[in-house]
């Protein structure tokens, strides 16, 4: 992998579903996920923001010599070809040689796409500081200003419409704007990550880009004290043997360090049909994955020998993810400047809960994800 996609993946990979952090940090990753939640209810809402669904993702900055440069991760990275577009014609023909607009019934799309990109080129150059070094990674939220839908602007830039009132602080900064986007990394001019800053929200210049704000929620939530309890009790009572399970030091001996990528990847699979049963089919899910059946036969001989270690697991992941759904439900149902939807129904594609180890996602799998893995693209 190139160095530069691994620090982006990284980056990108560090957000973890409060319920998946069990995978990657053991019993003190659980109790940790269970403390964020539970503070919510104690003024930790403050630190929930609104995760956008935006759509393309751009990267875009200043190199050393301070030229302008707008692309996309591929063309960032790209070897064969300089992807780091210097002018709005060369952004375009660089989506334009892609392998799906040779596609016919794509072409429309990749056309209406590089056009876009041509004609934001020009506003991004004029809006980013001269003096700037180093690049932004981020969603679009639109390339022209939402049209209003009676008091609130309304745009869907991906698979999530949202409903942002006019009179609100963010709906006033989308009326002066053309074009709206959320940044989610700051990348030095080596493309090594820095950690985003309130600064950076407002490096913009003008009011033609707009750099989404981050909205926060308003309200704290209700917890259910007795699940906290309960949560709190198993990971107690099964630390150790969950701290076995995934011991890193354990897994690299039996060549299989990657066995929480594994579980992620099972617990992914289960959006498409449901949660019940977590961890209960898990065996019959691996048998049709795609690891190798020597590796399969190993994974399934060490969860034998830690039997009460995978059953707790999954019972705290669970557990987790039934207070954390709550808890979004109850996000979205309180009187907002922004609303987010997915066709018809309530809900986005949920919340961020900033933690100083580590910011954690509150998303609701059960609709977002399954909705944003049926999209074909």
């Amino acid at each position: 992998m190139k160095a530069l996609e691994f620090i982006i993946e990284a980056v990108e990979a560090r957000i973890q579903h409060a319920e998946d952090i069990i995978f990657w940090e053991g019993s003190k990753g659980a109790k940790r996920a269970v403390e964020a939640l539970h503070r919510l209810e104690q003024g930790g809402h403050n630190d929930v923001t609104i995760k956008w669904d935006g759509s393309p993702a751009i990267i875009f900055g200043r190199d050393d010599n301070g030229n302008f440069i707008l692309t996309d991760k591929g063309g960032f990275v790209a070897k064969g070809y300089d992807g780091k577009a210097k002018s709005g014609d060369a952004v375009a023909q660089m989506i334009m040689n892609r392998p799906g607009a040779q596609v016919p019934e794509k072409r429309d799309g990749f056309k209406q796409l590089a056009g876009q990109m041509k004609n934001a080129f020009d506003a991004f150059d004029k809006a980013m500081p001269d003096d700037f070094r180093g690049y932004y990674k981020g969603d679009l939220l639109y390339f022209t200003k939402p049209k209003m839908d009676g008091d609130s602007f309304v745009f869907t830039p991906n698979i999530v419409t949202y409903t942002v009132r006019a009179d609100s602080d963010v709906g006033k900064k989308i009326a002066q704007s053309t074009y709206g986007i959320v940044i989610h990394i700051h990348m030095d001019e080596d493309g090594v990550d820095r950690k985003l800053t309130q600064q950076d929200m407002q490096t913009m210049q003008g009011n033609e880009v707009l750099v989404i704000p981050p909205v926060t929620t308003q309200q704290p939530p209700k917890i259910d004290d007795s699940k906290i309890k309960q949560l709190e009790s198993v990971i107690n009572s099964s630390a150790t043997d969950i701290d076995k399970l995934l011991d890193v030091n354990v897994l690299e001996q039996l060549k299989m360090k990657d066995l929480s990528k594994v579980f992620y990847t099972y617990i992914n699979s289960k959006v498409d049909s449901t949660m019940d049963n977590l961890g209960g089919d898990f065996e019959q899910w691996l048998s049709t994955s795609k690891v190798s059946g020597v590796k399969q036969a190993r994974i399934m001989q060490h969860i034998q020998g830690n039997d009460n270690g995978f059953k707790s697991m999954w019972r705290i992941v669970r557990g987790i993810q039934i207070v954390k759904d709550d808890i979004i439900s109850q996000f979205e149902k309180q009187d907002a400047d922004v609303k987010a939807t997915i066709g018809k129904g309530q809900g986005g594609e949920g919340y961020v809960l900033a933690d100083p180890k580590g910011d954690v996602k509150l998303v609701g799998r059960e609709y977002f994800t399954k909705a944003n893995r049926a999209v074909q693209r």
